[in-house]
């Protein structure tokens, strides 16, 4: 086990085990390998052409994923406070807490790290065993929504990753390759005022968004349309 995993090991993480999350990645795992089964056992017509379009359906689940964790991030990042009701004590907080002791997450239980991230998954893995896989194209969007659900589930597991010192090889390999999110490029998330590479899964859509102003572009929408300020910021003074 990485020293890294046990770090503060005499702390105990704030966000304790919930019975929902064990049930959430469970079930989540198991939709992945049905959905992985149903597309080895329902006849299809291989061709290359499939394959090739199988590939990019998986590469483009990765892009959703990740796109996906931004939004979720910035979310709970940008609006309201811990005080929300609802979405304050369970949803938001954890993100500003991150923020204050990152490395927490490192104590976090298996199944309270990856319960969040699987449970939202599940819509998305589920719609796929609503599709006729004989068809090309449905295939295509069956393989594309499970690539967004089976990563999108682990996306907190590769967000804890980026974080330890000394992750297993093979992650540190993936990590290099930019399969998954890699320290180095999370790191300037961790810089105040934390406004920056809101997505956590693969961080691929990263650059793009920051280069378009995404998110101010879209916190100045927010802000026109419901009067909340981002990141709990004073009105603009009128002159």
């Amino acid at each position: 086990m990485s020293t890294d995993s046990t770090a503060s090991a005499n702390e105990q993480s704030e966000f304790p085990l919930r019975l929902g999350e064990v049930i959430s990645v469970l079930v989540a795992l198991g939709l992945v390998i049905a959905n992985l089964v149903r597309f080895l056992v329902v006849p299809h017509e291989w061709s290359w052409l499939a394959v090739v379009g199988s590939g990019v359906a998986v590469v483009l689940g990765l892009v959703l994923a990740d796109f996906g964790s931004g939004v979720v991030h910035w979310a709970g990042d940008t609006w309201g406070d811990e005080r929300t009701p609802l979405l304050g004590p369970r949803f938001i907080r954890p993100f500003r807490s991150h923020h204050a002791h990152p490395l927490d997450m490192l104590n976090r239980n298996f199944f309270t790290l990856n319960g969040s991230t699987a449970m939202t998954s599940l819509p998305v893995l589920v719609v796929p065993f609503f599709l006729p896989l004989e068809s090309d194209v449905w295939w295509a969007v069956a393989v594309f929504l499970w690539s967004a659900g089976l990563c999108g589930m682990w996306t907190n597991q590769f967000h804890q990753w980026a974080h330890m010192k000394n992750p297993p090889r093979v992650v540190s390999w993936l990590q290099r390759c930019r399969v998954i999110l890699s320290p180095a490029h999370h790191r300037r998330h961790h810089k105040s005022p934390y406004a920056a590479n809101y997505c956590i899964t693969t961080g691929w859509c990263n650059p793009l968004l920051e280069q378009i102003r995404f998110w101010p572009a879209l916190e100045w929408v927010v802000s026109r349309l419901t009067g909340l300020r981002p990141r709990g910021e004073a009105p603009a003074q009128r002159n």
